[in-house]
């Protein structure tokens, strides 16, 4: 039996693994990392991912991190239907995936970030609603012609923006400007796997 551990919570990019395992009925440990005390910056953890970053996996000895590779990774071991079945599909999940990683990821983790206790500063927090107003309307729009992100069926995409969108639940950001991303949040998070990983 294959022995897989994930360093990182259920929170933020952490949880996109913690999901991504749910989906395909995987049995794995969770290790918390004490990140106020410094645990992330330790050589033990720092064996595993030299970074300092959470989340990472250990699978059978094979350290991985970035919560896209993570689960890109495990659908490609044990279910690629989730990375999309034709090559149309799998450039359109990538493409989705890097739309949110590099435009809106960070604008909600900062909106988040008081949530934590580590507050932003107002500067900061206009240019990341700036950036969200901007983007945002884009997934809008991508979610008015496809069931999901990738076309009619859930992939690694949907994870991974999903996870995105719960820093701006987080955050208290107000989606009822964008009705279809809206309802496709409502979906996805009424996936069994996605409750899953929320309880742990």
């Amino acid at each position: 039996m294959s022995s897989i551990k994930i360093y990182g919570g259920r929170m933020g990019s952490s949880f996109r693994p913690h999901w991504m395992l749910a989906e395909l009925g995987l049995d794995y440990e969770t290790v918390s990392l004490d990140m106020r005390a410094g645990e992330h910056k330790q050589p033990a953890f720092l064996a595993i991912n030299p970074a300092g970053q959470v989340p990472a996996m250990v699978y059978d000895g094979f350290a991985l991190s970035e919560s896209a590779a993570i689960i890109h990774y495990l659908s490609e071991k044990h279910d690629p239907s989730f990375l999309g079945a034709t090559p149309e599909e799998r450039a359109s999940v990538l493409r989705w995936e890097f739309f949110a990683l590099l435009n809106i990821d960070k604008s909600f983790a900062t909106l988040a970030s008081k949530t934590w206790g580590m507050p932003s500063s107002p500067e900061d927090e206009a240019k990341a609603n700036e950036v969200l107003a901007r983007f945002m309307p884009v997934l809008d729009s991508r979610l008015a012609v496809s069931k999901y992100l990738a076309g009619d069926t859930f992939t690694t995409a949907d994870i991974v923006v999903r996870s995105s969108c719960n820093y701006g639940e987080a955050a208290g950001f107000d989606f009822t400007n964008f009705p279809k991303l809206q309802d496709w949040m409502t979906r996805t998070a009424a996936r069994p796997a996605y409750a899953k990983a929320k309880q742990g």
